[in-house]
């Protein structure tokens, strides 16, 4: 297994106690994967390497999600490689699951459903967003009800050796690893699956200010691979049509006419529909759905233009969040 981290002490103890819980299975190596932190990362993840006989704290000096991951692709002894997130909490059969839908299907990579969930109100209300169709925008890893191939998935369960036979993860992206090296693994003939029983806990971002750089990072990424693969979905085009809509609806409401202001309007009273109709959330919630879900859009919308933007007139590099 390997665990890429990164200012994530709060989280990285339950992930790896979760990865060495696995039933069925011998997990006899977890890599955690440290790269330069503020809040303590490598700390925890010395303590870790210390009380744990298949735990290895390996530093990633580079700091990047793909350098983390190739890292214990190098290191790997297994012919299953399990990707887990410093964020996430695998369930007890996780692993066991993974390879035999692995051995059933012929997949080079089993993928997860990610299931968001919250602390407090705001947190909360962005993991209701996340999970929300027109947060998720209907991506099989977020609503897949059944076993089937998918172009990417949640973390992985991969072969090693499909792994190595593509080069790994691409370093030159820092966000849409995952779809980036999915998308390489199928060109190469290997099948990427979801297993719906795969259900894995995600915390998000805890503020809309977090929410709002990993989303601007995640927008901006997604037209890069778009660009490399020559391949991008309807629906990823969503975003960017609802920032040049808002956006759109404001400055000719200032500049041409008052009625333009229907399109920033309509796309609030949308949104805000949408959060009035979630069920299992309190009134606050559904309140602070609204502004999550915009951030959501509108920032993801912002980076995939303003990385549109960047290609061809060369602008300065563009550096992501952590």
């Amino acid at each position: 297994m390997v665990i890429p981290a990164r200012n994530d002490a709060a989280g990285l103890a339950g992930a790896v106690a979760s990865a060495l819980a696995q039933t069925c299975v011998d997990v006899t190596e977890v890599f955690i994967c440290v790269g330069p932190s503020s809040d303590g990362t490598a700390l925890v993840a010395q303590e870790l390497d210390r009380g744990h006989g298949p735990v290895r704290a390996v530093d990633n000096p580079a700091g990047g999600i793909s350098e983390a991951l190739n890292l214990g692709l190098r290191l790997a002894c297994n012919d299953i490689l399990i990707r887990v997130d410093a964020r996430c909490a695998l369930p007890p059969d996780y692993a066991a699951t993974a390879v035999a839908s692995m051995q059933q299907t012929g997949a080079a990579n089993i993928g997860a459903v990610q299931i968001p969930v919250g602390q407090g109100p705001t947190q909360r209300a962005i993991a209701l967003a996340m999970s929300h169709v027109l947060g998720s925008g209907g991506a099989a890893y977020r609503s897949g009800r059944e076993l089937e191939q998918v172009d990417t998935a949640f973390l992985g369960v991969f072969r090693t050796s499909a792994l190595r036979a593509v080069g790994g993860w691409d370093v030159e992206f820092a966000r849409n690893e995952d779809a980036e090296l999915n998308r390489r693994l199928i060109q190469a003939g290997y099948q990427v699956w979801l297993d719906p029983r795969l259900r894995v806990e995600y915390q998000p971002r805890a503020t809309l200010r977090g929410l709002a750089r990993q989303y601007f990072d995640y927008g901006w990424w997604r037209r890069r691979m778009a660009a490399r693969h020559r391949v991008v979905q309807l629906r990823q085009l969503a975003a960017p049509v609802v920032v040049l809509g808002v956006v759109g609806g404001i400055v000719l409401a200032v500049t041409v006419s008052l009625g333009f202001v229907v399109l920033p309007l309509g796309y609030v009273v949308l949104i805000a529909l949408a959060a009035s109709r979630t069920t299992g959330a309190t009134f606050r919630e559904r309140l602070l759905m609204v502004p999550a879900l915009a951030t959501m859009h509108l920032c993801w919308g912002a980076g995939f233009l303003a990385s549109l933007i960047r290609g061809p007139l060369k602008l300065a590099p563009y550096t992501p969040s952590e």
